[in-house]
């Protein structure tokens, strides 16, 4: 299985975002490829990345019309409650952030790999971008 991380969701809402290409393909692969999914987290962390860069809410209403089109409500995936307390030890012992340490946590949990450029992830699970 692989999980989409936020990275790839907000390059594929920004067309000026160098990674936009490659970010829109990779959401792409959501509704075209049975392993593909994205956790909630990333979700949020995206809500989260529109409304602290400044979006109205008009446009974060845009944003998620764009994203709706891309994922389907059965291609996304939940945290369990022991890999939320694993991503509180990713936290503690590797420094992850908040949203970094709950996707990681995910992918250590399903036996997943996380499609980002985030190094940080990268250094706890497996990774492909």
């Amino acid at each position: 299985m692989k999980l989409i991380d936020t990275v790839a969701i907000v390059g594929f809402l920004n067309p000026k975002d160098r990674l936009h290409a490659r970010s829109s393909e990779h959401l792409q692969r959501v509704s075209s490829q049975d392993d593909v999914f994205v956790p909630v987290s990333s979700l949020i962390e995206t809500d989260f990345v529109l409304k602290v860069s400044g979006y109205s809410d008009s446009e974060r209403e845009v944003s998620w019309n764009a994203i709706d089109s891309q994922v389907p409500s059965d291609k996304i995936i939940s945290n369990s409650v022991s890999s939320i307390q694993q991503a509180i030890k990713l936290q503690e012992t590797e420094g992850l952030d908040y949203f970094d340490s709950l996707v990681a946590s995910l992918a250590k949990e399903t036996g997943s790999i996380v499609i980002t450029t985030d190094k940080r992830i990268g250094s706890v699970t497996e990774v492909e971008w």
